[in-house]
Formats: C-alpha cells, sequence, structure tokens
C-alpha cells in the first residue's frame, strides 16, 4: 500500500466544487481545506506506483477548478519506528 499527500492549488471560487468531488473518491483518506500557498490536502492510499500515475493524471488533474497539484510520497525509514502519532489523529 502506498500512501502519498496531495497539496492541492484550486482556482478562485471553486473551492467547494473541488472539495465535494475530492469527498466522493475512495482512495481519499483525509481531506483538509488550508490558508496559504496550497488550497487543499489530501491524504491518498493507493495499491501501486501505477495506480498513483492513474489518481493524480487521469482523476486529481481532470478535476475542474483544480490548477495544480504537488505530491509527496511517503515513506519508511529502514530501521527507524513509526512516526508518531497523536491521539486526535
Amino acid at each position: 500500500m502506498i500512501t502519498v499527500y496531495v497539496l492541492l492549488r484550486i482556482k478562485p471560487g471553486m473551492d467547494r466544487n473541488v472539495l465535494s468531488s475530492i469527498k466522493k473518491l475512495t482512495q481519499v483518506k483525509i481531506v483538509e481545506t488550508l490558508y496559504g500557498e496550497y488550497d487543499m490536502l489530501i491524504k491518498v492510499r493507493v495499491e501501486t506506483l501505477q495506480a498513483l500515475d492513474s489518481f493524480i493524471f487521469d482523476t486529481i488533474r481532470t478535476i475542474k477548478g483544480v490548477d495544480g497539484s504537488t505530491t509527496l510520497i511517503v515513506m519508511e525509514v529502514p530501521g527507524a519506528k513509526s512516526a508518531m502519532r497523536r491521539k486526535d489523529s
């Protein structure tokens, strides 16, 4: 299983439409709206890198209102313990 975070830039006035579309996607586990350089953060889980490519290029980038994206692939550091998780996460 591959976990990624995707930061989205959204065209002005399109936030609600993009949020509604993103929430319907089964690969999306968390979606947060943001202030700042990026407008939305989504946590995604897919099975393979091919599935990730398809999800980003054929699904996310085709949603009306998405202006750009940055994809961050989560990695595990060999020999390190898992990331610390807060109780409210």
